[in-house]
């Protein structure tokens, strides 16, 4: 279940799951919004006791995560961190992250919610409804 906050809007993403659009063309551009929510399989019994371990140490151009919390009982992981990317122009930029890995089963459903690290602040509140608020309802067992 994904909470989606006024005005935002929710697409289908290339390549699979979703994509969460802020109001304004301005949010995606000038801030670099983007909000991705897609389901991929967890590798091991311990994936996200690595996927924390690995954020929790600065890695190429992402620096060490500002949070990585696990809450094992709940199969959820949430982890913020700051990444520096080239843009078109040749420009460096460095992009704030939060994103929430929840266990469902052997699959995990994520969600991220990415916006460029000086604009991040104004959409915390978005941020924290989307990716935050994510709830997983179980997939069907194919009987």
């Amino acid at each position: 279940m994904l909470s989606v906050p006024d005005g935002w809007k929710v697409r289908p993403a290339p390549g699979g799951g979703l994509r969460v659009v802020p109001p304004a063309m301005e949010d995606r551009e000038r801030s670099g919004v983007a909000v991705t929510v897609w389901r991929e399989r967890l590798r091991g019994s311990s994936a996200l006791e690595r996927l924390a371990a690995r954020h929790k140490k600065a890695q190429g151009a992402r620096e060490a995560a500002i949070r990585a919390q696990l809450d094992r009982k709940a199969g959820r992981l949430v982890l913020e961190y700051r990444e520096g990317e080239y843009v078109q122009s040749g420009l460096w930029i460095v992009r704030q992250h939060l994103k929430v890995v929840q266990q469902d089963g052997r699959q995990g459903v994520l969600a991220e919610c990415v916006a460029n690290a000086s604009e991040y602040h104004r959409y915390r509140r978005a941020f924290a409804d989307l990716c935050l608020g994510l709830t997983v309802r179980p997939l069907p067992v194919k009987g």
